[in-house]
């Protein structure tokens, strides 16, 4: 049986009622229009300067959205649309205490589903069986630091990031390849912050980019990334073990060339650094 692995990190928010689609497609990345019942995908949320205030997993439930982001975001995501929701037939309602988020890597069998067979299921990996599995009742979970690192690694290595408090409402979509897993939509219309992603999109220059890198020294989300002459670059946005995900800003010569050589760069502890952009 494959190993349930607890993501303890994760938390729930609901967005239900007759104006739940209306209302959540003007505040979020992604159309909404295309998840059909049990359909699911990836967006986020950004103020009116395309800073996301969150992004999330987004499942289409019966009478609205479940959104499964990190446990950090839910309270600042849930007071950020309270100001508009008030104008819709729509409720919001944190559902941590109801839904529990677990993951496993390896195929699903008919032995390795049956605990979870009452959960939410979802593929998360284009390159390789792994799953996530939302269960509105505890299941048995393995232990073992070493399973939940290998799921952090998973995720690291296919470039998904998930905000949390320390990196919240500093990056725009395209800064964490968001549209490579399906999580903008260019053509679906007005939603906050659109007017800049697009703008992006269409006519600016991404000067800040996802790179990946590995430290000798612990490093965590909100770390900074100093250049050799001790000027910021960027920040860390995701870590598993030594590895970790960063946005950097990068030179004219890096944007220009058409090439991804990796550079030197060193953490704000002091400690030296590789990085290469994740393409």
């Amino acid at each position: 049986m494959n190993d349930v692995i607890q993501l303890s990190n994760f938390g729930f928010l609901s967005i239900t009622g007759r104006d739940a689609l209306k209302f959540l497609q003007g505040y979020t990345t992604c159309d909404l229009e295309l998840l059909k019942p049990g359909g699911h995908g990836i967006g986020a949320t950004c103020n009116i300067q395309g800073r996301m205030l969150t992004n999330y997993r987004i499942v289409a439930i019966e009478h609205g959205f479940l959104l499964r982001m990190h446990g950090s975001l839910i309270e600042p995501t849930m007071t950020f649309l309270k100001k508009y929701i008030v104008f819709s037939k729509a409720a919001l309602k944190d559902e941590s205490a109801n839904y529990h988020c677990y993951g496993s890597i390896g195929p699903l069998t008919d032995a390795s589903t049956q605990p979870i067979n009452d959960c939410i299921t979802i593929q998360v990996s284009t390159v390789g069986p792994r799953h996530e599995h939302w269960c509105q009742t505890n299941i048995e979970a393995c232990d073992d630091p070493q399973h939940y690192a290998e799921w952090q690694l998973a995720e690291l290595n296919e470039g998904y990031v998930w905000l949390e408090a320390a990196t919240r409402e500093e990056l725009i979509p395209q800064m964490l390849n968001l549209q490579r897993f399906g999580g903008i939509s260019f053509t679906k219309g007005c939603y906050l912050g659109q007017e800049i992603v697009a703008r992006m999109q269409y006519r600016g220059v991404l000067k800040r980019r996802l790179h990946q890198g590995q430290s000798d020294t612990p490093v965590v989300p909100g770390s900074l990334i100093l250049s050799s002459t001790g000027s910021k670059l960027g920040q860390v946005v995701a870590v598993a073990g030594q590895r970790f995900l960063a946005v950097v800003q990068i030179s004219d010569g890096q944007d220009n060339d058409g090439t991804n050589t990796p550079f030197n760069a060193q953490l704000d502890t002091g400690a030296a650094v590789m990085l290469s952009e994740v393409l």
